[in-house]
C-alpha cells in the first residue's frame, strides 16, 4: 500500500461515531441533533415497534431476549472498534500502528511517521498543564545585529517574535498543525475586509510596550501601528515586496484600529504579514533605524524583554509583565515562562552536546542517525519531532553575477547541476533523511493524489526537470560547448564556513562532486560563520555561494514576486525574465487556488530550466528535547528555536 493511499484510509477511519459527537457539538450540532441523525425518527421507531408488538405478541420475551444480545454485540464492537482507533490517534513519537510498521517505507519516510508532529499532543503530562514559571534554556547563537528594519532583517525572524508584535501570526505549538498554517492575531483581535481593496484591523485593548528607553512602558496605540508598518513598506526594504498593493495604512485611536487600503485585491497580503520578521517597531527607532543594530534597544510589545546579549556567548530575557495575549487554547496568560537562556555553541559541536546530557539545555538539535542514537542511549525519555524542511530554507548554490563569465551561460549552470549526484548527497551525508530541493512553497502545487488537493515535500528529481538528474556525461558535453574541457577546466571559487557540522559536510561533498565529475577546478573559499548568510545579500564573494536562505516567506509569493521578480527589493540573485516578471504579478492577483498554481508551475519550470540556483538535497530537521518540555515545535516553515520562533510564549514546563 503507498504511503499516501495509507493516509487516505486512515482519514477515513478515524471518522468514527465518536469523533462525529465531537466535530458535531464544535459546530453547534450538539449529541441530541446527531442522535436524530444517526438513530432516525423517534415516532417511526415508535410505530414500528408497535407492529412488531401486534404481531409478534407470544414471543415478546424472546424478542427481548435477542434484541438485548444483539444489542450487546453491537456495543462490544463499537467499543473495539474505538478502542482501536482510539490507539492508532493517541501513538507517541516513536511509535508506529501495525499496519505502518508492515508498509515498506524509505528511511525518510519511517522516520517522518514514527516522529510526526501529530504525536506530540497524546505525551505524558500534557494534562497536567499548561503551567508558569522556570526558564528555558536552549543552544541558540544571539545575532551580530538585531535590526528588524535593517538589510538583514530576515535573520531576526528567529529573535523578533520573542520581543515584538505583529498584527497577525500563524499559530505553532504542540496542539497546531505542523503543516498547515491560519492566520491567527496577535495584536489584532480580529480583522475584516469590507471590500476586496479594505482591510480593516481591530487592535486589542491594554497593550503596552516593554517598559524600557525610549517607550518606558507606554500604551500602545493604533498611530504606532500604522508608522511600524510605513516602515516596512518604505522602498529599499527586505519587506517592502509585501506590501506593494498598500496604496496608504489610516488609524483611528479613539475605535483603535488601522486601515490597509489597496490599489488591487492582494490574496497573499495576511499570508505574507505572519512573516516573522514583520514586526511593530516603535516610532521613536523607525526616526532613527540604525539604533535597532544594538541589543540594548531592542524593544517590543512581544512576551519577552532583552535583558543582555554578550556575542559569542550568551544572551538572556525575561517576561513582559503586561503581556496582552491569552492563550487561545487555554484561556491562560501568556507567556507561561518567566525566562530564557541562550547559550553561543557555534563551532563547539561537543560542548553543545556536554549541555544537553548534564542537563544545561532543554533542546538539542540532532544532525543525523547517528547522533539520534547517541541522544536516545543517554536519554531515552526524550522527546523527537521530524519536520519536513521550510520551502524558504533549501541548500543551494547562487552566483555573484548572472551576466559575468561564466556565470552568465546556462549551459554552464546546468552543467553544473547534472554534475551534482543528489542521491550520493542524501545517503553520504544525511543517512537517507533528505530528499529533493526547491525553493517554493510546495503546498501551493496541484496534487490530486494528496489529501487536500496539493502537494506535500519532497519533490522528485525527476519532478523537479531534466538538470536535477545526475548525468555527469551530459554535464561535460554542456561544458565542453560552452568552452570548458580537460585543457580549459572551469575553475572558480565556492565560498562556506568552516565550522564542522553536516552544513560543511554537504557543501565539501558537492565541491568534490563537480572536480570529480565534471574535470571542474573549483575551490573553498573560506568565510566566517558570522558572515555568511550576510553574503547573500552583500555578495562580498568571488564565485558562487553555498547557503541555505532562499527567502523567507508564508505564502507563494514571496519566493516568487519576492524572490525573483526583476524589481522586487527581495531578487538578490540578480534573476531578470521578462516572462518570470509578468507571471510573478499574474500569481500574485489571481484569486483561484487552481489557476495560480498553473501560473507558479510556469515559473517553476522556467527556473528549473535555465538553473538560476542550483538546489542540492535538503535533510529533515531533527530535534530532541526534554520529556518535561511542552509547547516547542517545529512546523514545515518555522523552528523554535530557530526562524520563524512565533511560540515562546506557548512554551511550559512540566517540573
Amino acid at each position: 500500500m503507498s504511503e499516501r493511499n495509507y493516509w487516505k484510509r486512515m482519514q477515513r477511519k478515524r471518522l468514527s461515531r465518536r469523533s462525529l459527537i465531537s466535530a458535531s457539538a464544535r459546530a453547534g450540532v450538539g449529541a441530541a441533533g446527531l442522535a436524530l441523525v444517526g438513530c432516525g425518527d423517534d415516532d417511526d421507531d415508535q410505530q414500528a415497534a408497535a407492529q412488531v408488538q401486534q404481531a409478534a405478541q407470544p414471543d415478546q420475551e424472546q424478542v427481548q431476549a435477542q434484541q438485548q444480545a444483539q444489542q450487546v454485540a453491537t456495543q462490544q464492537a463499537q467499543t473495539q472498534e474505538e478502542a482501536m482507533e482510539e490507539q492508532a490517534v493517541a501513538l507517541l513519537p516513536g511509535q508506529l500502528t501495525a499496519e505502518e510498521e508492515a508498509m515498506s517505507l524509505t528511511a525518510e519516510q519511517e522516520w517522518r511517521l514514527r516522529y510526526h508532529w501529530s504525536k506530540l499532543q497524546n505525551l505524558p503530562g500534557q494534562a497536567d498543564g499548561p503551567k508558569h514559571g522556570g526558564t528555558w534554556r536552549l543552544a541558540h547563537a544571539a545575532p551580530a545585529n538585531w535590526n528588524v528594519l535593517g538589510p538583514n532583517a530576515s535573520l531576526m525572524a528567529a529573535f523578533a517574535p520573542m520581543f515584538y508584535s505583529q498584527l497577525v501570526v500563524f499559530p505553532m505549538d504542540d496542539y497546531a498543525n505542523a503543516h498547515y498554517y491560519v492566520n491567527e492575531g496577535d495584536l489584532a483581535a480580529g480583522w475584516e475586509v469590507p471590500e476586496p481593496t479594505t482591510v480593516v484591523f481591530q487592535l486589542q485593548d491594554g497593550i503596552t510596550w516593554q517598559n524600557k528607553p525610549p517607550v518606558n512602558g507606554r500604551a500602545m496605540t493604533a498611530e504606532d501601528v500604522k508608522i511600524a508598518y510605513d516602515a516596512l513598506r518604505e522602498e529599499g526594504r527586505v519587506q517592502a515586496s509585501s506590501y506593494t498593493a498598500v496604496n496608504s495604512i489610516d488609524y483611528d485611536n479613539a475605535s483603535n484600529n488601522v486601515r490597509f487600503n489597496l490599489a488591487e485585491p492582494a490574496a497573499y497580503l495576511l499570508n505574507n504579514m505572519m512573516n516573522p520578521f514583520h514586526t511593530v517597531v516603535a516610532p521613536e527607532f523607525v526616526e532613527e533605524p540604525s539604533l535597532l543594530d544594538l541589543a540594548e534597544n531592542t524593544v517590543g510589545t512581544g512576551p519577552f524583554q532583552l535583558d543582555s546579549a554578550t556575542t559569542g556567548s550568551e544572551w538572556r530575557g525575561s517576561k513582559h509583565p503586561e503581556y496582552h495575549k491569552l492563550d487561545p487554547r487555554t484561556g491562560l496568560q501568556l507567556p507561561y515562562i518567566d525566562n530564557i537562556h541562550g547559550l553561543d555553541f557555534v563551532g563547539q559541536r561537543e560542548s553543545e552536546w556536554a549541555a544537553w546530557e548534564t542537563g544545561e539545555t532543554d533542546w538539542i538539535r540532532l544532525q543525523d542517525i547517528t547522533e539520534y542514537d547517541r541522544a536516545i542511549e543517554q536519554h531515552p525519555e526524550m522527546v523527537v519531532q521530524v519536520t519536513a524542511p521550510p520551502p524558504g530554507w533549501q541548500p543551494h548554490m547562487t552566483f555573484k553575477d548572472l551576466t559575468a563569465e561564466p556565470f552568465n551561460d546556462p549551459r554552464v549552470r546546468q552543467a553544473l547541476s547534472l554534475g551534482m549526484d543528489r542521491d550520493e548527497q542524501a545517503a553520504g551525508v544525511y543517512y537517507g533523511l533528505a530528499a529533493g530541493g526547491y525553493g517554493q512553497n510546495w503546498t501551493f502545487f496541484k496534487d490530486e493524489s494528496s489529501l487536500w488537493g496539493f502537494r506535500e515535500w519532497p519533490w522528485t528529481f525527476e519532478e523537479l526537470g531534466d538538470f536535477h538528474v545526475f548525468n555527469a556525461a551530459e554535464g561535460k558535453k554542456l561544458l565542453d560547448a560552452a568552452g570548458y574541457n580537460e585543457d580549459n577546466p572551469l575553475s572558480f571559487q565556492a565560498a562556506f564556513h568552516t565550522v564542522p557540522g553536516f552544513y560543511l559536510d554537504h557543501f565539501l561533498l558537492v565541491v568534490d562532486q563537480w572536480n570529480r565529475n565534471l574535470g571542474a577546478n573549483v575551490t573553498h573559499e573560506q568565510i566566517e560563520w558570522e558572515s555568511w548568510l550576510a553574503l547573500l545579500f552583500t555578495k562580498e564573494y568571488s564565485g558562487t555561494l553555498f547557503t541555505w536562505l532562499v527567502g523567507s516567506e508564508m505564502d507563494a509569493d514571496g519566493l516568487a514576486y519576492g524572490r525573483m521578480h526583476s524589481e522586487s527589493p527581495g531578487n538578490i540573485y540578480g534573476i531578470n525574465d521578462p516572462d518570470v516578471d509578468q507571471w510573478a504579478v499574474e500569481q500574485r492577483q489571481e484569486l483561484d487556488v487552481e489557476k495560480r498554481s498553473e501560473i507558479l508551475e510556469k515559473i517553476r519550470v522556467r527556473e528549473l530550466e535555465n538553473m538560476w540556483r542550483i538546489f542540492c538535497v535538503n535533510p529533515y530537521r531533527m530535534a530532541a528535547r526534554r520529556e518535561y518540555l511542552f509547547g516547542q515545535m517545529d512546523t514545515y516553515n518555522a523552528w523554535n528555536p530557530g526562524w520563524g520562533a512565533t511560540n515562546t510564549e506557548r512554551i511550559w514546563k512540566n517540573l
